[in-house]
């Protein structure tokens, strides 16, 4: 047997055990001080059934004839309570409704209001309150209908206003445990929330501590002998030495430099709890491939702009520069001696980046690099491709998507 329904055998029992409670105890009134059994036109006990010992203020207690029409209407009480679970708005509707027809045809019985503080529960539980909440008003009609006889419906004897005072009670305590839980869990979730950003935050000041001291140390190292060579190179007139030489090292110590000062600034973010993003983007682009060219790397760039003239987005700047960096970066790696040539095209929906060199063209195993590129480009919603050339080389190709993106400013 599944377990929705044994819950809902579980409270059709409870329904009918509250029901049938309802029935027998409405036949067991007290007597009134006069000694006379306290029906109203047979219509069974004043104020409820019995409680305490066994016996009355003045007697024992009497029975008394409840009419049959009270019984569908605790067949509806227990059917409200056998659906609370699976529709608990149609289940507090069917439990007022019971309620307020047994109250009708025999008088005010508290227990039965057991049904109703059963029914508001699980709909406190499954619902925004602001779906439910209205619902409480049927309370007071339902409580009225066990004065339907009297004059003004009762309202003028006090004790109406405590009947609905009880009424509201037991309907709202359960109201408040609810609401009290559902607190408790949002202050769970924030402090498990709170931590993990703690945590997380922690985390990438012990990465920005290790990269900062291993790259930024080696780049300070390449730095100072590049400028070293340089200076002893100075002094001696650069005899003999070829001006490749020198210019190849005057790249090296503005590379490892420019490299240097962008390490910093990347791993500044990883200390800011709103993370900041890089500032490289294909502004820097002439930059880099000049740098390339004065190392002996011919790289020639070709833009074309078929947008709407607005600024680039801030993510997408900053991907295209990094995936043209990598892949010249490999170029320089695995093509011994051949030039490349970068081409930036922009779309109306798309930007694109190509990057051909023209080397031997040799398959390179997929390493950190271009695993890079591709999730730089999935990050946002774009692919990279990596193919052998036309005539010769290997060309990267990333198309990056510009709809959704933020522009930078």
């Amino acid at each position: 047997m599944s377990h929705a329904r044994r819950v809902l055998l579980l409270n059709a029992a409870l329904g009918l055990g509250i029901a049938w409670f309802c029935w027998a105890a409405a036949h067991v009134p007290w007597q009134d001080p006069d000694g006379q059994a306290g029906d109203r036109d047979g219509r069974g006990p004043r104020f409820g059934g019995p409680a305490g010992g066994g016996r009355g203020p003045d007697g024992p207690w009497t029975t008394t004839s409840v009419p049959w029409t009270a019984a569908p209407f605790l067949l509806l009480l227990a059917l409200g309570v056998a659906l609370r679970r699976a529709r608990p708005r149609t289940a507090f509707v069917a439990s007022v409704v019971g309620v307020g027809g047994f109250f009708a045809t025999t008088s005010f019985f508290a227990p039965a209001l057991l049904a109703l503080a059963l029914t508001v529960y699980p709909m406190a539980v499954a619902l925004p309150v602001r779906r439910w909440a209205w619902l409480l008003a049927l309370l007071v009609p339902a409580v009225l209908a066990a004065h339907h006889d009297e004059a003004y419906l009762g309202v003028l004897e006090p004790v109406v206003y405590a009947e609905l005072v009880m009424a509201l009670a037991l309907a709202v305590a359960p109201v408040l445990l609810v609401l009290l839980r559902r607190s408790r869990r949002e202050v769970e979730r924030r402090e498990r929330a709170e931590e993990v950003r703690r945590s997380a935050y922690e985390e990438r000041l012990r990465v920005a501590r290790e990269v900062h001291d291993v790259v930024g140390h080696s780049l300070s190292v390449v730095t100072m002998q590049a400028g070293v060579a340089l200076h002893v190179l100075d002094k001696q007139d650069g005899a003999g030495v070829p001006a490749e030489v020198t210019a190849a090292l005057e790249a090296i110590r503005r590379s490892s430099r420019d490299a240097l000062a962008e390490l910093r600034t990347t791993l500044g973010m990883f200390r800011e709890a709103e993370p900041r993003s890089p500032v490289a983007g294909l502004a820097r682009l002439d930059d880099l491939v000049a740098a390339l060219g004065t190392a002996g790397r011919p790289v020639s760039v070709v833009r074309d702009d078929h947008g709407d003239g607005t600024p680039l987005p801030a993510a997408v700047d900053q991907a295209a520069f990094r995936i043209v960096q990598e892949a010249l970066t490999n170029v320089v790696r695995h093509a011994d001696g051949a030039g490349a040539s970068v081409r930036v095209e922009r779309r109306p929906d798309a930007l694109v980046v190509e990057v051909a060199d023209e080397g031997p063209g040799a398959v390179v195993a997929e390493g950190n690099g271009i695993r890079g590129m591709r999730e730089r480009a999935a990050a946002l919603g774009g692919e990279v491709e990596v193919v052998p050339g036309p005539r010769r080389g290997l060309v990267v190709r990333a198309r990056l998507p510009l709809v959704g993106a933020e522009v930078t400013s």
